[in-house]
């Protein structure tokens, strides 16, 4: 700071004070402000104050330093020249303007809008895993995982449903199962990615009027699943319609119409607009217009969208042909043929069944792949009962020893299995197509499960039986792992020799 500036600071001091009537400031207060040394003085005589001219020339020049100052900011701001052409800006990039208030909301409001957005996120997480999803399909239609189940006991009596809450401790050792128990089932198995299931307009028609026939259960399981389940994906069958006669669960059916009046009623028990796959009974079902009409009603079917694909059941490979052809004429694909196939029954494999579907791109669903229990290893020859409560044999010892060395067979590929899964789970926890968390695999590995996958192996869709959790669990367990080719071969070896011996 030089004199003048010092002297002119002086001056607006001097000015103010004489201006409010307060006391001028001193010089050594002056200093400080200043910034000046101890000692230097801004006047020649101390404490006097400036004459008029010399005050009026103070304040002119600091009024022409202020206009000079503006001057330049005005030089520099006409150097800047501004060129805005409307034609040439971009409106759409122009931020949205917001002319409302924020909503305000109450602190539970904003609870409940946090957990919205927490569940949506799970739900974004949550990834329905297919291990099966590279398979070579025989065609159009694609089963997740390659596992299929059936409510052919749902709200049957005889197969034991029990209509209440409860069960008694000796009716669930006998395996009885409530409505709550299939729903459960249910919600199992379509969380876990096995959607896939076979139902009829038989399966507990007795229990229809209770509303608690297997369709009209479906119906209910779809509308009250939670929203980490997959849709069904429905398989239905056309029934014997004499069968469906007699239990007075329709009335006579007869023609092409008939067809679809059946498959109609059922999409409205199970409040389904339309199914994926709708099957025809055995090939020696009699039906009034002949196989001529079934086709024909099945392709109308499928016209309306009813459903997706058509297929048959219990169809030997020269009638499959046969009615393949019928098909053909009326513009749809035979997608599928249903029939019994395990390992303690392998008439379809003996006879070519499975080889003419696969040349023939027919999908083979394998009913009653666990031949009634006798294919699961529990009861054997050593142990006839299975180790249940109730300590009843199941099978006479004579069938247990025909099998025993398959079931020596399975036992020891299950241990060997649950081995190797657990070895490969910690080498390789990535799968294709997976973004999240890796899946869980069972690693428990049972000789029921051993069955299920040889079914598998030999390219087969296992339609296996479910009514509880348990059993939705066992299947479960099936997903994430298969036989070798050697081990497939094992099993293949020890039921020729059972089948020699017996």
């Amino acid at each position: 700071m030089n004199r003048t500036t010092a002297a002119l600071l002086v001056g607006g001091f001097g000015l103010t004070a004489a201006l409010v009537g307060s006391p001028l400031p001193t010089q050594r207060g002056v200093n400080q402000q200043c910034g000046l040394a101890r000692g230097t003085r801004l006047f020649s005589s101390r404490g006097n104050l400036p004459s008029e001219d010399e005050l009026s020339k103070l304040l002119g020049k600091r009024s022409s330093i202020k206009k000079a100052t503006e001057e330049k900011k005005e030089a520099a701001s006409a150097d800047v020249e501004v060129n805005l052409n409307l034609d040439d800006f971009d409106w759409d990039t122009m931020p949205e303007l917001k002319t409302s208030r924020p909503v305000r909301r109450s602190s539970d409001a904003k609870a409940s809008q946090q957990e919205g957005a927490k569940d949506k996120a799970e739900e974004e997480k949550a990834v329905i895993i297919d291990f099966q999803a590279d398979y070579e399909d025989e065609n159009d239609l694609h089963i997740p995982n390659r596992l299929a189940w059936t409510t052919e006991r749902w709200g049957d009596k005889s197969k034991g449903f029990k209509q209440g809450s409860k069960l008694k401790k000796k009716e669930v050792r006998s395996g009885m199962f409530l409505a709550g128990d299939m729903q459960a089932a249910y919600n199992t198995l379509t969380q876990a990615g096995l959607p896939f299931l076979f139902t009829s307009e038989t399966f507990g028609a007795s229990s229809r009027n209770s509303k608690l026939s297997a369709e009209q259960v479906i119906a209910r399981c779809s509308e009250e699943a939670t929203q980490d389940s997959m849709d069904p994906i429905i398989a239905g069958t056309f029934a014997n319609p004499w069968i469906s006669l007699l239990k007075r669960s329709s009335g006579l059916r007869y023609g092409a119409q008939g067809v679809v009046s059946a498959l109609e009623a059922s999409c409205e028990r199970m409040d389904q607009t339309g199914i994926e796959l709708y099957q025809i009974g055995g090939s020696k079902l009699f039906y009034p217009g002949g196989s001529g009409a079934i086709a024909t009603g099945l392709a109308k079917a499928v016209d309306l969208g009813l459903c997706n694909h058509v297929g048959v059941s219990n169809y030997s490979s020269r009638k499959m042909r046969s009615f393949s052809r019928k098909l053909g004429k009326r513009g749809v694909q035979l997608t599928s043929n249903q029939f019994d196939f395990s390992l303690t029954n392998r008439k379809a494999l003996k006879s070519g069944l499975i080889k003419s579907c696969k040349a023939q791109g027919v999908i083979p669903f394998a009913s009653n792949p666990l031949d009634n229990g006798l294919a699961t290893g529990i009861y054997t020859s050593s142990n006839p009962s299975g180790s249940e409560a109730d300590g009843r044999f199941q099978y006479p010892l004579k069938v247990l020893d025909k099998w025993a060395e398959l079931h020596s067979v399975q036992e020891a590929l299950a241990v060997r299995v649950k081995t190797r899964v657990q070895r490969t789970s910690m080498e390789d926890r990535e799968f294709r197509g997976y973004r999240g968390p890796p899946p869980k695999i069972n690693t428990d590995i049972t000789t029921t499960q051993i069955a299920m996958n040889y079914i598998v192996a030999k390219g087969c869709v296992p339609v296996v039986s479910i009514a509880t959790p348990k059993q939705a669990e066992e299947l479960i367990g099936c997903m994430g792992w298969s036989l070798t080719d050697e081990e497939v071969q094992e099993l293949d070896n020890a039921a020729d020799l059972c089948e020699m011996n017996g």
